[in-house]
This record gives C-alpha cells, sequence and structure tokens, in this order.
C-alpha cells in the first residue's frame, strides 16, 4: 500500500485543502451514524440540491444520454437522467455511511457468481478485476475482503492528499489495500499479482494521455491499455464485477472475460479493451440510471472524429 500520504508537510497543504477535508471528515462521521430513516431523507435532499438547486452536470448527463440512448424519446431520456441523480445521492450517502458497514458488509451485499473469481484464483496468477462507475462501486472491494479475499484497489490519487488519505485508510480499515497511479503503480501491481491478489480497478475513465480509443455506446471513447497490458503481460484472468442497487441490496456479480489472440500486441491490446468495455456496456443498459453519466466520458477525440462533444 502507498504511503505517498503520510508525510505531509504543512506547506504542501493548501487553506482549501484542509477546508475540505474537514467538511468531508464531518460529513463521513455523521454518515457512520446516520439511522436508515436519516440516510433516506439525506438522500432526497441531495438529489433536490444537485438537481434542482445547483444543477450540476445536467447539461453533461444530456449530451452523454443523448449519445448513448438516441433511439429513445426526450421523454425517455430525461426520466432517466432524473433517476440518475437519485442514484448518485444515494450512493453519496452510502459513502459517507460505509465505516458504519465494517464487519457488517453481508447484511447488504448479496454475491451472485462468486466461484467464477474462485476459479480465477486458482490459476495462481492474480486477477484483474476490472469494473467501472456503477452502482455501488466502492463497496466491491470492502465486501470482497471481509470475505477474505486478497483485494488492491488501483485508485487515481484524489487532488486533496488529506482526503485522499481519508478514503484510503476507511479502505484499509476493511482489508483493502491500495496503490495510488504514479511511477511505482507499476511494479506493486506486478507484485500483487504474482503474490495470486485481485487487483480491482475502474476501466471506464477518459484518458487525455492514451491514444487507444474503443466504441463505447457506439461512439469512440479513449480508454487506458493497463488491463490488456497486464493480461498480455502475465495472463492474469479478467473478470468484470459489477454492483447495482436492487431494492435495498447491492447485487454483486462476476463474469470471466475470455480472449481469443493474435499474438499482436497492439491488435490484441485494442481487442482486449473493445471487449471488456462492451462487457460493462451491456450492464450498464440494464440499470442506465445507475452510471456516472456525469463525467465528460468522450472528452478526448480520435483523429477520425475530432469534433468537440462538451
Amino acid at each position: 500500500m502507498s504511503d505517498s500520504n503520510s508525510k505531509l508537510t504543512p506547506e504542501k497543504l493548501k487553506f482549501h485543502h484542509r477546508l475540505e477535508f474537514t467538511l468531508f471528515n464531518s460529513l463521513k462521521r455523521w454518515g457512520k451514524g446516520a439511522s436508515k430513516k436519516t440516510r433516506r431523507r439525506g438522500t432526497i435532499l441531495l438529489d433536490n440540491l444537485l438537481y434542482h438547486g445547483l444543477r450540476i452536470c445536467r447539461s453533461i448527463v444530456a449530451i452523454n444520454l443523448d449519445l448513448a440512448f438516441p433511439k429513445l424519446s426526450t421523454v425517455e431520456r430525461k426520466q432517466i437522467a432524473r433517476a440518475n441523480y437519485r442514484w448518485f445521492a444515494r450512493f453519496c450517502m452510502d459513502v459517507l455511511h460505509m465505516d458504519a458497514w465494517k464487519g457488517r458488509t453481508s447484511e447488504i451485499a448479496k454475491f451472485h457468481n462468486l466461484e467464477i473469481l474462485d476459479q480465477a484464483l486458482s490459476e495462481k496468477k492474480g486477477v484483474l478485476l476490472i469494473s467501472g462507475h456503477f452502482g455501488n462501486w466502492e463497496m466491491i472491494p470492502p465486501a470482497l475482503a471481509e470475505l477474505g479475499y486478497p483485494v488492491t484497489m488501483y485508485v487515481g490519487r484524489q487532488t486533496n492528499p488529506l482526503t485522499n488519505k481519508l478514503q484510503n485508510t476507511a479502505r484499509a480499515n476493511f482489508g483493502v489495500e491500495t496503490i495510488d497511479k504514479g511511477k511505482r503503480a507499476t511494479l506493486q501491481m506486478g507484485r500483487a499479482l504474482a503474490a495470486n491478489k485481485i487487483i480491482a480497478m475502474l476501466i471506464d475513465q477518459n484518458d487525455n494521455k492514451s491514444d487507444l480509443f474503443v466504441n463505447f455506446f457506439e461512439k469512440l471513447a479513449s480508454s487506458s491499455k493497463g488491463t490488456a497490458a497486464f493480461h498480455l503481460l502475465r495472463k492474469s484472468p479478467v473478470v468484470l464485477v459489477t454492483c447495482p442497487y436492487v431494492g435495498d441490496y447491492l447485487e454483486i456479480s462476476f463474469q470471466r472475460i475470455n480472449f481469443d489472440l493474435s499474438g499482436e500486441q497492439e491488435k490484441d491490446t485494442l481487442a482486449i479493451t473493445q471487449k471488456i468495455t462492451s462487457a460493462l456496456e451491456n450492464v450498464i443498459r440494464k440499470y442506465p440510471e445507475q452510471y456516472f453519466w456525469m463525467h465528460r466520458r468522450w472528452r478526448a477525440r480520435p483523429q477520425e472524429d475530432p469534433e468537440d462533444i462538451y
């Protein structure tokens, strides 16, 4: 686990970092002790604040849904957009409450096809456990760790080092290790896979530094080569995990993704990345309101489709 945030010096921190940390930490303390009824009220309040009050990212959500679901009517897309804010508010409340689930994740998380993960681990090459900003992705590693699985999260470092450390500490309390993106990440991930650990990572972020583009809802989107690179190098199994809300529970499901490789690295990298992206897309289509449409997923553009979207 990275310890890069444990030696923070005062001069590295800014006033707004301390302010954000104080606010977030206070909210987490409140969330940990909040009852189910209180959290529901908080969800309604936050939902209306984000959608009606602050109108956060409403234009981005509308653009993304127009791209993803062009065959739906305007009314249908608006219904998904409205439900999307209710989902996001619920997710935020659950993140604030997550510390309270320590030792109790089995009360809210139901696993399906867990034998798929067991089979992948039995190959002794580690597992590349992929997912996206969908459902409640934050609960997956803690729930697995509490079942005894060796989970390491590959995470993007937040701009605020204090809140970054706070989140990683919360994950560590469940037994989840974290690897921050950076120069040492590749080495750390390689060691984790060699030790037959599970590397959990999100694959659906816009990547301005990547020249790899795959179809996501039939629109080219920039994608990281990381999953493909580790699979080609170490032959580590790739397993898709998703965690949508279904009623009062989280339904955590697994899907092994296999590939027919040609032996040509560039061609195989594209094929692998396309297949895992399509697999994630298929699940999102079942619960379109539970995806993070507020993200500028199609921000980077390829040469063959250079028009700005946002």
